[in-house]
């Protein structure tokens, strides 16, 4: 390789060197050592995290550990204000007479997890509502709580605790009361590691340290063995993988979205692109799909002016950047659209409310699958339609 500045790396040693790399052949021995939760493709799947964390949760479920894993998530809550749980009498609750129900139906939707604690003399409820890739709708939260405060079958129990998980234990969107105890899958990472050693059978040991590596490395965005081993190659081979990130092609970038689990984000995109150009003034501006490992963008001209991200099917996430092109009737645009948005469900108000249009800056839409064609083509007719004022931009 030579040491002249001027001249382009030897890339053919560079990537001899990065397999020579120890941390390379490592990496390589992790990734395929299967894990359950990536094989059947649910690493994302609200719905069925609650279901793993409500056989985790139940003492006398298979899994063999008792109330070791529940009775370390009740001292946690019995910490937090506005609670009745008294952390002193936790250890008397009756453990063989509890029920862990998911999608619990109430009559304004589905609770994600109910602990029922039936004993006659001490009756407690846990309500607990998961969130990772989506927020609270508006009144969801309190919705629910109503629920449990006021149903009949409820109405003797001395205890009733409510519960907002997220990975770092954000506070809920459209929810202000103090009612919610936030908790996190951080903590729950925590208290697994503690116990996984504790059971008997190695296929549970199995499931739980499958559990912990996907919450770290997918939910959590945390780092686990393999992020580590990532980092350490990068920092030791930069000039290769920037070389590789600088010329990956939308055409192999395609290929991830083409596939029978993903295409259906592509075909969204399409339909969007069929959509919005119908309302775009320029009819000299190209419309196509760009491809990243991570999102789909919708370019207009070849600049970037949606991106949809992927949630658990089919919901999706749309950002919308906005280029220094629009920066002329940025006051205009951001008035109008936020009009629109906001009298739809599942906004990132606080995201709109913070909003900076400089070159690049962009909001989100949560589920954008509650846009309708007409809301679509008329955020686009606000961008780009067919009037005076937008024709400057």
């Amino acid at each position: 390789m030579s040491d002249n500045n001027n001249e382009e790396p030897d890339f053919k040693e560079l990537y001899k060197n990065l397999l020579n790399d120890p941390n390379f052949e490592k990496l390589e021995t992790e990734l395929q050592k299967p894990n359950i939760f990536s094989i059947l493709g649910i690493g994302r799947a609200e719905i069925r995290h609650s279901n793993f964390l409500a056989w985790l949760l139940d003492p006398n479920e298979s899994h063999g550990l008792g109330n070791r894993f529940l009775i370390r998530v009740l001292r946690d809550l019995a910490l937090e204000k506005n609670n009745d749980l008294d952390i002193v009498t936790i250890n008397k609750l009756n453990f063989s007479n509890v029920e862990v129900g998911k999608e619990v139906k109430c009559p304004n939707g589905s609770i994600d997890l109910l602990i029922n604690f039936k004993d006659e003399h001490d009756k407690l409820i846990i309500c607990i509502e998961n969130k990772f890739d989506t927020i609270d709708s508006v009144g969801q939260l309190g919705k629910y709580k109503n629920f449990i405060q006021d149903d009949e079958s409820f109405k003797g129990y001395t205890k009733k605790i409510f519960v907002y998980l997220t990975p770092i234990g954000d506070n809920p969107k459209n929810f202000d009361g103090d009612e919610w105890n936030t908790y996190s899958y951080k903590k729950i990472v925590n208290h697994l590691e503690n116990i996984q050693e504790t059971a008997i059978d190695t296929i549970v040991k199995t499931y739980i340290s499958d559990y912990i590596t996907t919450l770290k490395r997918e939910i959590m965005g945390t780092n686990d063995k393999v992020t580590e081993l990532a980092n350490a190659i990068y920092n030791e081979n930069r000039e290769i993988f920037q070389f590789v990130i600088d010329n990956i092609s939308d055409e192999v970038n395609r290929v991830t979205w083409e596939d029978d689990k993903n295409k259906w984000l592509k075909e969204f995109g399409e339909k969007i692109i069929k959509k919005v150009q119908e309302e775009d003034q320029d009819k000299t501006k190209k419309y196509e799909l760009g491809f990243t490992k991570s999102y789909i963008s919708i370019k207009r001209g070849g600049q970037k002016i949606y991106s949809l991200w992927p949630r658990t099917k089919p919901n999706y996430s749309m950002d919308f950047d906005f280029a220094a092109s629009e920066s002329g009737k940025k006051d205009i645009i951001k008035k109008s659209i936020i009009e629109l948005l906001e009298k739809l469900k599942n906004i990132d108000n606080d995201r709109l409310r913070n909003l900076k249009w400089s070159d690049g800056s962009y909001f989100t839409i949560n589920n954008v699958n509650l846009l309708s064609d007409d809301n679509l083509k008329e955020i686009q007719k606000i961008r780009f339609g067919n009037n005076d004022d937008n024709s400057k931009i």
